[in-house]
């Protein structure tokens, strides 16, 4: 039996309408619906208010849903890639903060970066199991081809940047002299 079916079938043995269900958990009459159709999934969350309310265990509630684990499975892999592409957004921004503290010339700091990056990519393909390709990338590895595009893309980011605002500065001179 899939999660929808389950849903109404404990919301109909507390006889209760989709309404009030909705009113317990603080959502949309709508939201209970799709989920009884299975047009839509609850989140964990909900899925723990529910189990609660209806005085049964997550996997009573949950079990034999292929479906819902496999969305669930998703869900969590597309969190655990976004978490790792900030984590190395950040690692790549603070090692561009120490860096440029050294005062090294924001336009010559590429050829750092590219030597940095040639060491992460060799790094990367001693890592990467090549037989097993078609597997989730591990986070350490995603995190260090993250940190290595981001390193190497500062400095024309920053040129893009410093161009924009020389461009607009100079539009303004000409249009208060001229």
């Amino acid at each position: 039996m899939d999660l929808g079916t389950k849903i109404k079938v404990q919301r109909e043995k507390k006889n209760w309408s989709q309404q009030e269900l909705a009113d317990q958990i603080h959502i949309s009459r709508q939201s209970i619906s799709k989920w009884e159709q299975n047009k839509a999934i609850p989140s964990i969350t909900n899925i723990v208010m529910m189990s609660n309310l209806f005085n049964i265990s997550l996997d009573e509630l949950m079990k034999d849903d292929e479906i819902l684990v496999k969305k669930m499975d998703a869900q969590m892999k597309i969190a655990r890639s976004l978490r790792n592409i900030m984590i190395s957004v950040l690692i790549a921004f603070v090692l561009f903060i120490i860096i440029a503290s050294f005062h090294v010339n924001i336009y010559n700091i590429r050829e750092y970066f590219t030597d940095a990056a040639l060491v992460i990519v060799i790094m990367i393909m001693f890592k990467i199991d090549w037989h097993q390709l078609d597997k989730a990338i591990p986070r350490k590895i995603s995190v260090l081809i993250v940190i290595a595009l981001v390193l190497y893309l500062i400095p024309g980011i920053n040129d893009f940047i410093m161009s924009f605002i020389t461009g607009w500065q100079d539009a303004v001179k000409d249009a208060t002299n001229g």
